[in-house]
């Protein structure tokens, strides 16, 4: 293995948390995934990443509808 890559460990200074729509009215489309199981893994996720201080970014399309 080459030694010219990089190599950077994940802080809360070099990486943020995307939480792209995770509206649980929108879960209705996961096929894959139960849903009960899903949200559980969003949340502790965001929990996770609360205690370790990492930035998160949370959107939403529909803020004020749903």
């Amino acid at each position: 293995m080459s030694d010219t890559k990089f190599h950077e460990f994940l802080t809360p200074d070099n990486s943020a948390l995307v939480l792209v729509d995770h509206q649980v009215c929108l879960y209705s489309g996961v096929r894959d995934t139960d849903l009960l199981e899903l949200k559980h893994n969003v949340v502790a996720l965001a929990k996770a990443a609360q205690v370790l201080q990492v930035p998160t970014v949370v959107t939403t399309t529909s803020a004020d509808s749903l």
